[in-house]
């Protein structure tokens, strides 16, 4: 009877918790067309659907894109408030000069938001199919250059005081054989993040972390995902293809492709809500694969997480040939 008294308890207790947090979380800051913002990776994706949100609610944004073609979409698709930047974050003297830009145009005022969003996915394969090469291109931009840009913009945010939002994935908490590099860059985003959000709390900066799983976007496209994977395969050695066979290839392509992607604009409501709301999270686990599934695997023991990814998740750890 004491035990079920005791779960009762912890039921109700857990009740109030979660409405008050909703009912907290509700609350927008007001004046929210005083703000100007910093998203990088606009040109398609989260970024893109978050510039024309913020746009929308009467925010400035700042709208980094790699491309000439980012930059002419949005500046047609959006008002005046939105200026589009060519911006790479793998290059500093990029960067540079996309701080210079808006620093002539925030002024004393500073910067309200910076959304480093930009990332890439990198190959796709066994854990020791990408070279040396392919990790030093997607830490180049996943990790190295979201650390440059906020190194660069943190002066401006120091002004407001501002937020960093930094787009992580559950691939930063639960890594995958197939996806290495990627895995490898955001967990040095989540490493990243936690030491940032405690070593510049006192300047009054607080920094948000957003975990999104399996979402529709240009990176996980599936005539990207079958190039990426044959390009990998391709320069691999005949001995190491024979070793995995093709089947590993296809069982592979079978899981990315298997249609359960979910609309990107959740995850851009998360970056939204990280920006503009009162009391917003310090983490964003985005839909309910990421909350109930993938991040409570990480808290098991780890032979039992991993025997439970193998289970669930076959596709992601196929068997080579050589070991069937």
């Amino acid at each position: 009877m004491e035990v079920l008294t005791l779960l009762g308890l912890l039921a109700v207790l857990w009740t109030v918790y979660s409405v008050w947090t909703w009912w907290r979380e509700k609350e927008m800051l007001p004046r929210l067309v005083e703000k100007s913002v910093l998203i990088t990776g606009c040109d398609t994706g989260f970024g893109n659907l978050l510039a024309r949100r913020l746009d929308q609610l009467g925010l400035r944004v700042f709208a980094g894109c790699l491309t000439e073609a980012g930059v002419a979409e949005l500046r047609q698709a959006c008002s005046e408030r939105l200026q589009p930047i060519q911006m790479d974050v793998s290059s500093s003297d990029s960067v540079r000069q996309a701080f210079l830009v808006v620093k002539d145009s925030v002024e004393s005022k500073g910067l309200w938001g910076l959304v480093n969003n930009a990332g890439i996915f990198g190959p796709i394969g066994s854990v020791e199919w990408p070279s040396i090469a392919d990790y030093q291109a997607v830490l180049d931009v996943n990790l190295l250059g979201m650390i440059d840009v906020t190194k660069t913009f943190l002066p401006l945010l120091k002004k407001s005081p501002g937020r960093v939002v930094n787009v992580s994935s559950v691939g930063g908490r639960l890594s995958a054989p197939c996806t290495t590099p990627y895995a490898v860059s955001k967990y040095g985003v989540e490493g990243f993040s936690d030491a940032l959000r405690r070593g510049i709390r006192c300047f009054g900066i607080s920094v948000h972390i957003i975990e999104p799983e399996k979402f529709s976007t240009s990176i996980v496209q599936e005539d990207n995902i079958r190039k990426s994977l044959h390009r990998t395969w391709d320069s691999l050695s005949s001995e190491t293809k024979e070793e995995y066979g093709q089947d590993y290839m296809d069982e592979l392509l079978k899981g990315f492709n298997d249609g359960r992607y979910k609309d990107p604009a959740i995850v851009a409501m998360a970056m939204e809500h990280a920006l503009c709301a009162a009391c917003p999270r310090s983490r964003y686990e985005v839909d309910w694969g990421a909350r109930w599934v993938a991040i409570p695997l990480t808290y098991l023991p780890t032979d039992l997480e991993d025997f439970v990814m193998r289970l669930l998740l076959p596709w992601m750890t196929p068997v080579p040939a050589a070991c069937r």
